[in-house]
């Protein structure tokens, strides 16, 4: 695609997010402090309210969560993780599932849609493949995403890929009680009082958990309305059926009256359906989804354990585990990770959607209520500081203003629970409706007496919702108003439910398909695109860091290059896309670090900095032509992007002159190089070395289409994988493999088609030997694709052969 068009692209996207709008709330003043604040503005709905812990771990945790927007590689696209760095059992991309619904919860009020479909399209068909981890719920989020974008042709698009993953199930599914079973550690709950009583307390206790359960029945509500929209009568029916399974086998097996509390049952030794004889919180996540039967009272007698000060109430509550139990263990200062006491905010999201639930779609009562629904709120808002400043890890002492699991370089701004979801959708009440309608019913208590949630994005509209009890705050009269792409659209006197109709969603769909991508990132920190530099500093940086695809300007957890203590005046830093792999590029993205503007460190900006292309015909470094920064000098801990005419070429560096004058070091959190993708010649063809390659390598050739090929496929666990390969309606297509195959055997590889189906492909011995290809030796394949960004897995089989591109083409 010319760079034209992309730009093109680009004002398109811009476009689309920059309706009128309102401007009530002082953005500067509410970003202050935070590094980057440019990107809040064009992604987050701005917030004032009067509780000023509420308001400003509001702020944070879009903060904490944008640590955790992590860029993949090119066709993939954004992925979100749960620590700040790897850990040993995450999967691919370092994702973990377990608070993937979590993750698209709170992404789903980001302005950008692009960071959730990346998400979701990455667990419907590239992540999980029917074999999920841990208990999740995406298919469920997933949903929820499109109630708030309106996108239907994506969320239709995932169907497949949810079915998929929901009948991954069936190996913990016991059909004579209806439940799936679980272990508490695979509930992503280890060292609970479910699992301590066991032989194992680590892993042990299998049993059937009403938390899981209700997730799964959560997930197949969600399929059975997503194939109602897609007017999949079958598939709707057999969700529902499912569904109501579910629900009834939770009723009758996981509820005991006379304790009035759901609880986890042991599958094994236990041929009398015995219950757990300790409550745990998990007993709460049923009204979360729905489950309780809204006609039987006796459900609601379940909370007044939450309120009860040896149930679950606690100083900052709600404990994983009734205090009563003797299990419960309160008195922890730095063990990881146990669930039998600890206040998790994981958990403590789900019961605050759980109460929001049960006062909006149930009743409230003399125990839930506005009043107790604000006080768990507000505590679990005051329980996420550290050294007061709002901060987030992985559990909180029930008793004690101290984070217990809050490993070093680790559990800082943990991705594993809801807040932004609990006040946008819990406290204001945005209940976002798969119609052109808009409604919102606040849990605000008597006492405030304004709020305003500015910058909403919701179906492409930008909406403000405020009220100002007696007219003073906003100057706009008292009451509730609603603003409608800046214009007032709706207004009642007194707080309350507000419904208004609106136009049909505003949609963008280019923004699903990958057209612009970032060529420098590399999520594997080996191989392509390989990164150097003239010197890296010992101290807390890595090359590697600074194409990664994380953004963090922490001094801690750390994720940087930079060049502290180098004696040079000018350094450089290089990415080379892979041998013979050219790309056009035009500009590069500096997410500049900086520890002098904190107070911690010597590192700043630097005091001038350039772009080299690597030239073609002499091989000598040369200076990008009419280079133009912007914005254009540096800020410190921030974007500085480099314009430049656009360019060909396979290396690219940045040079850095220092501030000799101050001594200061030069350093980045990240380095990006957005350019067109693919970068092909005709529609349909997508390159093998573009793609994400496992155990393999890049070669560059003359007869290869892009310059390069992908070769040595013959390790036992190598792979090839083809990603965001775009068609516009699913069916079955036309797949021509480009290959080479050297010797005077058939190769064979089986190829994964979007983690759902597989074929098998032979691949005959080729005329001209390795690394030489041309456009009449291929493979036809007929393969099943679905609509929007596609994932295919070439994996190594018998012999192997090399991979220069495919083209995809309708029959």
């Amino acid at each position: 695609m010319p760079l034209s068009v992309a730009l093109f692209f680009l004002a398109c996207l811009a476009g689309l997010t920059s309706a009128q709008t309102t401007n009530f709330v002082n953005q500067d003043s509410k970003l202050e402090g935070l590094a980057e604040p440019q990107w809040f503005k064009e992604n987050i709905p701005f917030l004032e309210v009067p509780d000023t812990q509420i308001e400003e771990v509001y702020y944070y945790r879009f903060s904490s969560h944008k640590r955790h927007l992590r860029y993949s590689l090119p066709g993939a696209g954004y992925t979100i993780t749960e620590f700040v760095h790897k850990v040993g059992y995450s999967q691919k991309f370092d994702t973990i599932n377990d608070a993937a619904g979590h993750h698209i919860y709170e992404s789903r009020w980001l302005r950008n849609p692009r960071y959730a479909q990346d998400y979701i399209n990455f667990w419907s068909r590239e992540g999980a493949g029917g074999e999920q981890q841990y208990s999740e719920w995406i298919a469920n989020a997933a949903y929820a995403n499109f109630l708030v974008t309106g996108n239907k042709p994506f969320i239709l698009s995932q169907q497949e890929g949810f079915v998929n993953n929901f009948n991954g199930w069936n190996r913990s599914y016991e059909p004579t009680l209806n439940l799936y079973f679980i272990s508490p550690l695979l509930d992503a709950m280890e060292y609970s009082a479910s699992s301590l009583p066991t032989p194992d307390p680590f892993g042990g206790g299998v049993g059937y958990r009403p938390s899981f359960n209700s997730e799964m029945y959560g997930n197949a509500i969600a399929i059975s309305k997503i194939a109602r929209l897609n007017n999949d009568t079958r598939t709707a029916e057999e969700f529902e059926a499912r569904a109501e399974t579910i629900r009834r086998a939770i009723l009758d097996y996981l509820w005991d009256n006379e304790r009035t509390f759901f609880y986890h049952m042991y599958r094994d030794e236990n041929p009398n359906n015995e219950l757990l004889e300790s409550r745990e919180n998990i007993g709460f996540f049923p009204w979360r989804f729905g489950v309780p039967d809204p006609q039987d009272p006796k459900y609601e007698l379940a909370w007044e354990h939450l309120f009860d000060s040896q149930g679950f109430n606690s100083r900052y509550g709600p404990t994983t585990c009734e205090q009563r139990s003797p299990w419960f263990d309160g008195n922890q200062t730095s063990q990881c990770c146990w669930w039998n006491g600890n206040s998790w905010p994981y958990s403590t999201g789900f019961i605050l959607n759980s109460l929001s639930a049960q006062i909006k779609n149930y009743r409230p009562t003399n125990l839930v209520n506005i009043d107790t629904f604000m006080q768990i709120l507000h505590t679990y808002a005051e329980t996420q500081y550290k050294d007061d400043k709002p901060y987030v890890a992985e559990c909180h002492s029930p008793h004690r203003k101290i984070w217990v699991c809050d490993s070093f370089n680790h559990s800082e701004h943990y991705a594993h629970s809801t807040y932004i979801d609990n006040v946008l959708g819990d406290l204001l009440g945005i209940e976002p409706q798969p119609d052109n309608t808009f409604v919102i019913d606040p849990l605000i208590p008597s006492s405030w007496s304004y709020f305003i949630v500015e910058n909403l994005l919701y179906h492409g509209h930008n909406m403000t919702i405020l009220y100002d009890k007696d007219g003073s705050k906003y100057n706009t009269g008292a009451g509730m108003k609603i603003y409608l792409n800046g214009e007032l659209a709706a207004s009642q006197p007194e707080l309350g439910r507000m419904s208004l109709n609106i136009p049909d969603p505003v949609m963008d769909e280019s923004n699903s398909r990958k057209k612009i991508e970032n060529y420098a990132s590399n999520p594997n920190s080996y191989g392509y695109p390989m990164v150097d530099a003239s010197y890296t500093s010992v101290f807390d940086s890595s090359i590697w860091h600074a194409v990664d695809g994380r953004i963090m300007y922490d001094y801690f957890p750390s994720n940087r290059w930079h060049n502290f203590e180098s004696s040079n005046e000018v350094d450089w830093f290089s990415i080379d896309f892979g041998p013979g792999r050219q790309k056009t590029i035009d500009q590069v993205k500096i997410y500049v670090y900086s520890d002098v503007v904190t107070e911690q460190g010597n590192v700043d900006c630097p005091k001038n900095v350039s772009v080299e292309i690597l030239s073609s015909s002499s091989g000598e470094w040369e200076q990008a032509r009419n280079q133009a920064s912007t914005p254009p000098s540096c800020l410190p801990n921030d974007v500085l992007t480099i314009h430049f005419d656009p360019v060909k070429t396979q290396k690219v560096r940045l040079v850095f002159a220092r501030n000799l004058e101050d001594n200061w070091f030069v350093g980045m959190t990240e380095v990006e190089v957005w350019a067109p993708w693919p970068q092909v010649d005709e529609e349909g063809i997508y390159e093998a070395e573009d793609g994400y390659i496992t155990n393999a390598n890049i070669r560059a050739a003359d007869s290869a289409s892009g310059g390069s090929y992908v070769a040595q496929i013959d390790a036992n666990d190598a792979s090839v994988e083809f990603t965001g390969v775009w068609v516009k309606q699913a069916g079955e297509y036309e797949v021509k493999v480009y290959y080479s195959n050297g010797i005077q055997e058939e190769a064979r590889m089986s190829i994964r088609i979007n983690n759902i189906h597989t074929v098998e492909a032979t691949f005959p011995p080729t005329v001209n030997g390795w690394g030489n290809f041309d456009q009449n030796t291929f493979v036809s394949l007929r393969l099943s694709l679905l609509r929007g960004n596609n994932v295919l897995i070439f994996k190594h089989g018998d012999n192997f052969a090399e991979l220069d591109k495919i083209m995809v083409s309708s029959f």
